[in-house]
């Protein structure tokens, strides 16, 4: 065959092709079957048939017609139908990967492939795929390894949310710090890395936050300790007023104080078995009482009203003391020996039967305000009622002591831990006054200074306390605590319907 153009203009021309004439053995001619697609089909075949400028297609029946007279006149048809069928080899079908891209978990093949592709046209490949994607904590995963390389990925992703594609090493940090969940799904309890709504994530190896959401705890992230060579998990400060079962601890007293404020702590450590109080972690931990912030508070809480009154000498207090619990108070006396203030710290083991949490709490009482002003000999009585920035300082004084002092009577709290749920501290302060005490019910405008709060925009009668919850870890510095401890106040605040409140307020 021959093709030749012929021009004719600089736009026109014509197009010979030339066919010599075939021998009738050759005849007749097959080719792919004309299917109305730009693609040649794979199956089907056509015979065209040249007609002068015209080409015609020979029907089905006709085809069956001209190859059953070649198939009578070729002599043994059975036996060459055989030859011919045997030399044909089957195309051999490619081998199957035994895992595909978003395969194995209903509704997710289109979105991780989409993901891959995406993450692709970053420069950043996943590998192939060794795993399906499986459910897994808040949502599903699917493991890939990049050929050579010694770790691989994960992709896993959430309802709502495009997928993330996380490091392996990092996935197994998560794994890690969930692993006290006391049911093993440790990512159902920490969460995932969290995905945005529009586009694919990505948490590389180089890492070092990484937000999560979706866990049964709360939202939190996990951050690289400043060594760079683990990891810690630390919740979002998010505010409550969630209660814990412990709230109510040590406030069965037979005369209550008229203003309590305390803060605390439930932490449930992953691995409690066999931890006590023992006389040497004891005797370590006594002499700091006196130096510690609480105390600390105690004083400048006299010294801002005119005095110095330091607490006095720490002893046992008023609680249990054993190998599961302790408590020890310090307490500031009018001249006549009646009680004005009390500082008190108490902390309690779970059972060895289970593991629960460690519950630790500091507090600071009025036990009488009229004691408190004899104390001070002032005469007569000035407003002694606490001030806002009395209440931050305690916070800040009191957490210090309930997550890092008071720990230290088992371990190290600023060590890695591992938790079986979310630490919480509690932030509270109330009066107890009882109705049948002299001078009727007293209500926490009568303890604590409110003007500065504004005006109470919740219905109904004078409040008797407030309190706001906050999950949050020991090990925190110093300017973190005092800054979400600000942040707290001004959300027990708005909770409780004070809504004027700003951080600027304390």
């Amino acid at each position: 065959m021959a093709v030749d153009w012929i021009s004719c203009t600089d736009e026109l021309g014509v197009l010979v092709i030339d066919i010599p004439a075939q021998p009738r053995s050759s005849q007749l001619f097959a080719v792919p079957a004309p299917n109305g697609t730009t693609e040649p089909s794979k199956i089907a075949v056509g015979v065209p048939i040249r007609r002068g400028d015209g080409t015609t297609w020979l029907r089905p029946h006709e085809i069956q017609h001209f190859v059953g007279l070649g198939w009578v006149n070729s002599g043994d048809e059975i036996a060459k139908l055989a030859a011919a069928v045997a030399s044909i080899q089957a195309p051999q079908r490619a081998e199957e990967p035994a895992h595909t891209i978003g395969g194995g978990e209903p509704g997710w093949s289109g979105i991780f492939q989409k993901a891959v592709g995406d993450l692709a046209g970053q420069g950043l490949v996943l590998g192939e795929p060794v795993t399906d994607v499986d459910p897994i904590g808040p949502g599903v995963a699917q493991h890939f390894a990049v050929p050579g390389e010694p770790s691989g990925w994960v992709l896993c992703a959430q309802p709502k949310y495009r997928p993330v594609a996380v490091a392996e090493e990092i996935w197994q940090a998560l794994q890690d710090h969930g692993s006290g969940a006391p049911d093993g799904d440790a990512l159902a309890a920490l969460g995932f890395p969290a995905g945005d709504a529009t586009a694919t994530g990505v948490i590389d190896r180089h890492a070092t936050e990484v937000p999560l959401s979706g866990g049964r705890w709360c939202p939190g992230r996990l951050l690289r300790d400043r060594g760079g060579h683990g990891w810690r998990w630390d919740p979002d400060p998010i505010a409550t007023t969630t209660t814990s079962a412990a709230t109510r601890n040590w406030t069965a007293a037979a005369t209550p104080p008229q203003l309590r404020a305390r803060v605390l702590a439930t932490l449930p450590w992953d691995d409690l078995s066999g931890v006590k109080i023992t006389p040497d972690r004891l005797n370590a931990l006594l002499p700091e009482l006196p130096i510690s912030q609480l105390a600390g508070f105690t004083t400048n809480l006299s010294r801002r009203r005119g005095r110095d009154l330091p607490a006095g000498t720490w002893g046992m207090g008023p609680n249990d003391n054993a190998s599961d619990g302790l408590s020890y108070a310090s307490e500031i006396t009018a001249p006549d020996g009646e009680i004005a203030l009390s500082a008190e710290v108490m902390m309690t083991l779970p059972p060895a039967a289970r593991s629960s949490a460690v519950i630790t709490c500091a507090e600071v009482r009025v036990e009488n305000f009229d004691a408190w002003a004899r104390a001070l000999h002032a005469d007569p009585r000035p407003d002694l009622r606490w001030t806002a920035d009395d209440l931050l300082e305690f916070f800040v004084a009191a957490w210090e002591t309930a997550t890092e002092l008071l720990p230290r009577l088992i371990r190290n709290p600023a060590a890695a831990s591992r938790w079986s749920g979310a630490p919480l501290v509690e932030f509270s302060v109330c009066t107890e006054q009882r109705h049948d005490q002299a001078g009727g019910q007293l209500v926490l405008r009568d303890v604590l200074d409110l003007e500065p709060f504004g005006p109470n925009g919740k219905r109904g009668g004078e409040l008797p306390g407030l309190l706001v919850s906050l999950p949050t870890v020991p090990g925190l510095a110093a300017d973190t605590r005092r800054r979400r401890a600000r942040s707290a106040l001004v959300d027990m605040a708005h909770s409780y319907g004070f809504m004027q409140v700003r951080e600027d307020t304390f």
